[in-house]
């Protein structure tokens, strides 16, 4: 829970702390202007994203062990996707902010061009792991409102695939408004959500055998 939570706290602060980088319909120049004017906030992004991908990998670990089988190979996929495809996006983003004085409009174009697919690529390895979640609980593995929510994030993050070759300017288009304003809320959510199940299925389970050893004991 612990871990969970602290993910959603970075991860929700990293996205707050920084406009989204100009559509893929805006000049060069503008992405110039904007990674001058949050240079340092970026950077910084990047540093909360890094600590938050820590903790997020302790849940994933968490998580790895109640699943078996395929979905559990599945999901041990995914998560390592998410984390390799976080830390190339931060890689980029930062990266602009580093000599931003120096940044050409043209460089600045291509690297947020390939900085912006991220969101839309990412979206398959979130399906690879939100759907071993749902099918572990409806094996009664995690709690059902958890299984309800991985099915809302898998449906809406294979919707939002349609961002990779969505138009300019659109709620559609890539690292647009699908991706940061409904994709990120849910992508946080969703494993917070898993960290907490995850606790809350602990204690249970720790509960359960602290009545059960008296008994025994009795009965012994």
């Amino acid at each position: 829970m612990i871990a969970g939570i602290a993910f959603a706290v970075l991860f929700a602060a990293a996205l707050l702390m920084v406009p989204t980088l100009p559509g893929i319909d805006k000049p060069g120049y503008d992405i110039v202007s904007h990674v001058n004017e949050h240079s340092a906030a970026m950077r910084m992004q990047a540093l909360l994203v890094t600590f938050g991908s820590l903790a997020l990998v302790v849940v994933f670990g968490y998580a790895r062990d109640r699943l078996t089988g395929p979905s559990a190979y599945v999901f041990t996929i995914g998560s390592a996707v998410v984390l390799v495809e976080v830390f190339i996006a931060m890689w980029f983003t930062a990266g602009l902010a580093l000599h931003h004085d120096q940044l050409g409009s043209t460089t600045a174009r291509t690297i947020t061009d390939i900085a912006v697919m991220w969101g839309p690529i990412l979206t398959v390895a979130d399906i690879m792991v939100a759907v071993p979640i749902l099918l572990a609980a409806n094996d009664d593995r995690f709690p059902r409102w958890l299984g309800i929510l991985a099915a809302v994030f898998a449906v809406e993050q294979l919707i939002e695939t349609i961002t990779i070759i969505g138009p300019p300017a659109s709620f559609i288009s890539p690292g647009g408004a699908m991706n940061f304003y409904l994709g990120g809320p849910l992508f946080i959510i969703f494993f917070l959500a898993l960290g907490v199940a995850l606790s809350l299925e602990q204690q249970a389970e720790d509960q359960a055998a602290a009545v059960d050893e008296p008994a025994d004991q009795s009965d012994s």
